[in-house]
């Protein structure tokens, strides 16, 4: 087995993804202008704040798909010692997840998106390394019977979450054969 799998996003996919957040945000400005135009107080603010809300989350969203397209970056690194996960907002960037915090990998696909959803087996003690926004971003994920870590495969080229799973089933149980 290689020793590191670096897997990259797609350009075409982070441009699809631009283009769709472009369209969002654009929409939510959209919304925070009819909240103006409007004559309810209680509309003026429901509109203000979800708009706001629309353009702050989308903005963001769509400027790291913008700089995904222009900067080649691995989104997932795979060795023998864990796994780097930089496929998400939620992600631990640059810190290695290793193969013993995981009690199990599976592909649950979501609504006809490939999803690859590791588990961690101290749910506390990784929740306690997050930042408090991806702290509830994964608490969203938990709730959905999800893992942890979820990785969307839309954004990884050349893999279905079935191979990915199984890359780093084989990646985990060696691990464990080494350190036996």
């Amino acid at each position: 087995m290689d020793n590191r799998i670096e897997i990259f996003s797609g350009k075409f996919n982070n441009i699809k993804i631009s283009l769709m957040g472009i369209f969002m945000t654009i929409m939510s400005a959209v919304i925070i202008l009819i909240g103006f135009c409007s004559g309810s107080i209680l509309y003026k603010i429901f509109t203000l704040i979800f708009g706001a809300f629309g353009v702050l989350f989308f903005g963001a969203a769509t400027l790291l798909c913008i700089k995904n397209i222009f900067v080649r970056k691995p989104i997932l690194i795979i060795d023998n010692e864990g796994f780097y996960d930089n496929s998400s907002i939620a992600s631990l960037k640059n810190s290695l997840i290793s193969w013993n915090s995981v009690s199990k990998i599976k592909n649950m696909p979501m609504m006809g998106q490939g999803m690859v959803s590791i588990f961690m087996k101290d749910q506390e003690a990784y929740l306690d390394k997050l930042p408090i926004f991806k702290r509830l971003i994964t608490k969203m994920n938990l709730a959905l019977g999800y893992g942890e870590i979820t990785i969307n495969m839309n954004q990884i080229q050349n893999m279905n979450g079935e191979e990915l799973t199984q890359t780093m089933n084989e990646y985990r149980k060696n691990n464990r054969k080494y350190k036996s």
